[in-house]
């Protein structure tokens, strides 16, 4: 069973590196204006960070695993399998990603269930802490961007909540004493003397899109310059984030493709929106090399860990 999961990933893996060199060319952009000073310190900024925060969005994740099947899982274990199902969001159905993550409870001889409804938890809680953190900062704006995607997201909502719903209380009624035993187990993660490691998992996505947007402020800073006040920069860093959000639920935008650009333009009126599109573009490069180094990275972190294993024995 390892070694057909071991080969179906390898596969998935390439596949993925695929539609990477695909989503390059059709960019289909000028990449010449990219030469300026403030663009290039502006990609290296955000390359650098999105790849630590590429690396470390496996700890909360982890953390959410460990809590739920009550194993102590190494960070060795986690992060090269999130780092490389990570590149799997490339593959048309954006969903890949996250059946990835399943690989681990294949390793470590957990729970399937277990690392799913950990990667459940990982999804609302990063929707939920980028919602918050781009509403305080986009401040009045928001109302206009909800008088326009606000159908959509609650539309989409209601959907997926219904599902899960359904979900829900079809697997109720098929495995009802399996569902009362993982019920029964998973309230244990929420008990007094292990709320905090949990809470720590939740506080993470906190920081995390907070380091975020200050690095797509700074690289908006370098990349637009004093042409706009410090003020409009923080709208349209909030901005940035929200348009995740609706790219993250849009059916058939995987990575959202387009839909910063038109959220970022809505909000800045067309105001600068060259400027605006070379930042998009400057910071979907970026993003595209961390995914690809993070994988390496990962990868080349799990040959060392074997490694030193053998050693130990």
């Amino acid at each position: 069973m390892k070694k057909t999961i071991k080969i179906v990933g390898n596969i998935l893996t390439v596949l993925a590196l695929l539609f990477v060199v695909k989503k390059f060319i059709d960019m289909d952009a000028d990449f010449s204006n990219l030469c300026s000073s403030g663009a290039v310190t502006a990609m290296i900024i955000s390359f650098v960070l999105q790849t630590l925060i590429v690396i470390m969005g496996s700890f909360p994740w982890l953390v959410f695993t460990q809590s739920l099947s009550g194993v102590k899982i190494p960070f060795s274990k986690a992060m090269p399998v999130y780092t490389k199902s990570n590149i799997y969001k490339y593959l048309p159905g954006n969903v890949f990603q996250y059946i990835g993550r399943n690989k681990l409870a294949t390793d470590m001889n957990i729970s399937h269930v277990d690392v799913a409804c950990a990667t459940i938890l990982d999804i609302i809680f990063c929707v939920f802490s980028t919602a918050i953190i781009s509403v305080l900062l986009l401040g009045k704006t928001v109302s206009l961007l909800i008088e326009k995607y606000g159908q959509n997201l609650v539309v989409i909502a209601c959907i997926v909540t219904l599902l899960f719903v359904l979900i829900f209380f079809v697997l109720c009624a098929k495995f009802r004493e399996k569902m009362n035993n993982y019920f029964n187990r998973y309230k244990k993660a929420f008990e007094r003397g292990k709320r905090r490691k949990f809470i720590q998992g939740i506080l993470y996505y906190f920081l995390q899109n907070s380091l975020s947007a200050v690095m797509y402020f700074v690289s908006m800073k370098l990349i637009i310059g004093d042409a706009e006040s410090t003020s409009e920069l923080i709208s349209l860093t909030g901005a940035f984030m929200f348009a995740w959000i609706i790219g993250f639920v849009t059916p058939g935008a995987p990575g959202g493709i387009g839909i910063r650009e038109s959220v970022m333009l809505f909000v800045c009126g067309n105001k600068f929106s060259d400027k605006i599109m070379l930042f998009v573009l400057a910071l979907r490069i970026s993003s595209v090399l961390a995914d690809i180094a993070a994988f390496l990275i990962g990868n080349i972190y799990c040959g060392v860990s074997a490694e030193k294993s053998k050693e130990t024995y």
